[in-house]
């Protein structure tokens, strides 16, 4: 048998590539082409051919599906999700490859089910636990309504302990992530005075990740009062487990209030129930329903609806050919201002307020006379009310929004989607007289803090790697081990320097 390493890799290679080009199938070979993977010896590259094959991500599927016995799970898928959690690959699309082969092999979740059963009954070995847990925190991490179903796994009590109290310390480190994240993301109906989230229109709802960003017209119609939670909720011993979900909630439900609040100034100007400058508002009147739209031929785009205006819009008048139409919308300072791609406009169907859609601005279309208006619509049951009612519609309006949406949107979509948040305990919920969290190292790392901590005016040069001296004095030392050793340190220079703070987030 050839045991020469680089002979072996070549080999392994050659079944990848084989496979990966439809050459060869996986067949009864699965041990050896989660080996071959691993084998790769650049992650990002290897994950990327294997996504991009045709027959890489079912070839991984069957490879993982062949067998679910405990030698196989401590050994070749150990060794693949070990290979998975390279550093590189959560880095390359914001981990969307990592995510895309991990779903791959969780879904359906034929080995999922298997690898759970397998680490309740204590069937895996270190490595191995190391290993579920880390996928688990990964799919956790996830969107909502895919992290769901594993969520159910997390949060059952025996396995949240078995998790708690793993032997090797990355282990719990990651168990204890896990809590973390199942706190942060619960959803919390902690009434405040009697008075509830959820219920007093079509979206609101108890799970503020479930509020659409885009208000409804039953929301903008509706009087009753908002929900929040006074600061005092956050102190209450009560909703301590709870504190990071309810703090994440409230600041959604106020930052989106401030939004709405300037939307309901703006209709109600422009609809006549409240003084002030309407007339800024870019107001289209007299609209049939056109058809739908789901972009060119060879460009295709999220469909909307099409709505055809009865007169030309007031910036187009003048203007018959329809180069010159096209080049002053496209062209023209003025012109890229009418109607721009993604504003909000509000839909007013027989004097009431249907919907909230955004401008899908299509130049082509709108050069036409008349022009013709792309409209997107956002959520099941506004689109199911709205075409309803534009099916029998006898007037219809459209209201350009001048309200900023757009600094709003992208921070209230980061809000619903945080799963975790590091270092809340430490620096938003932090309480006089609770001890700082220390932090465990590498052991080169730990050997420089044990450096420090018996010789602090030892010359570190050689240590660092630098080729001039490095001698500390007693208060650099001090401030040294402090940001070395603490998940939060505060360090402070000399009058005029910037402070500086350092941070853990062992993740």
């Amino acid at each position: 048998m050839n045991t020469n390493p680089s002979a072996r890799n070549a080999r392994l290679r050659g079944f990848l590539n084989a496979v990966l080009s439809g050459e060869k199938p996986v067949g009864q070979q699965s041990d050896l082409f989660l080996d071959a993977i691993v084998a790769h010896s650049d992650p990002p590259a290897c994950v990327s051919n294997i996504i991009a094959s045709t027959a890489g991500l079912s070839s991984l599927k069957e490879s993982i599906h062949s067998n679910f016995s405990p030698s196989f799970f401590n050994g070749p898928v150990t060794a693949f999700l070990q290979y998975m959690q390279a550093p590189a690959l959560k880095t390359i699309g914001s981990g969307q490859y990592l995510s895309k082969v991990l779903l791959t092999i969780v879904d359906p979740p034929i080995f999922w089910l298997q690898f759970v059963d397998a680490f309740r009954a204590s069937n895996l070995q270190e490595n191995a636990q190391l290993c579920f847990a880390w996928l688990l925190l990964q799919l956790l991490m996830m969107p909502a309504e895919t992290a769901a179903c594993y969520r159910q796994v997390a949060e059952d009590k025996a396995t949240l302990h078995l998790l708690l109290n793993l032997s090797h310390p990355d282990g719990k480190t990651i168990g204890q992530r896990i809590q973390k994240v199942l706190s942060t993301s619960a959803t919390v109906a902690h009434p405040e005075g009697g008075f509830s989230p959820g219920g007093r229109h079509d979206n609101d709802f108890v799970d503020f990740r479930e509020i659409a960003i885009l208000p409804t017209a039953d929301e903008i119609a509706n009087t009753d009062r908002p929900f929040f939670r006074p600061s005092s909720a956050l102190d209450d011993p009560e909703t301590l487990s709870v504190r990071t979900a309810l703090y994440l909630d409230n600041q959604f439900r106020l930052l989106r209030e401030d939004m709405l609040y300037e939307m309901r100034e703006e209709m109600n100007m422009v609809l006549g129930s409240k003084n002030g400058k309407s007339g800024r508002a870019l107001v289209i009147d007299g609209l049939t329903v056109f058809g739908v739209h789901c972009g060119s031929e060879g460009r295709r785009c999220k469909w909307g609806l099409t709505l055809k205006c009865h007169g030309d819009l007031p910036q187009l008048k003048g203007k018959s050919d329809s180069k010159k139409r096209k080049a002053y919308l496209k062209d023209d300072h003025q012109g890229k201002k009418v109607l721009k791609n993604q504003s909000l406009v509000c839909l007013l169907v027989d004097g009431q307020v249907s919907a909230f859609p955004t401008i899908n601005r299509d130049e082509e279309l709108l050069a036409k006379e008349p022009p013709i208006i792309v409209l997107q619509l956002d959520g099941d049951k506004s689109i199911t009310k709205t075409l309803l009612e534009l099916k029998s519609a006898r007037k219809i309006k459209l209201v350009q929004i001048n309200t900023a949406v757009f600094s709003y949107q992208p921070v209230l979509s980061a809000l619903q989607n945080i799963r975790d948040l590091p270092l809340s305990r430490e620096i938003v919920f932090w309480e006089d007289g609770s001890a700082v969290e220390f932090v465990e190292h590498s052991s080169k790392m730990e050997s420089l803090v044990q450096r420090l901590q018996n010789h602090p005016r030892q010359d570190l040069k050689n240590y660092l790697g630098s080729s001039k001296s490095i001698v500390l004095d007693q208060a650099q030392a001090v401030s040294l081990l402090s940001g070395l050793t603490q998940t939060v340190s505060l360090i402070q220079g000399p009058p005029g320097n910037i402070q500086t703070i350092i941070y853990f987030d062992v993740r």
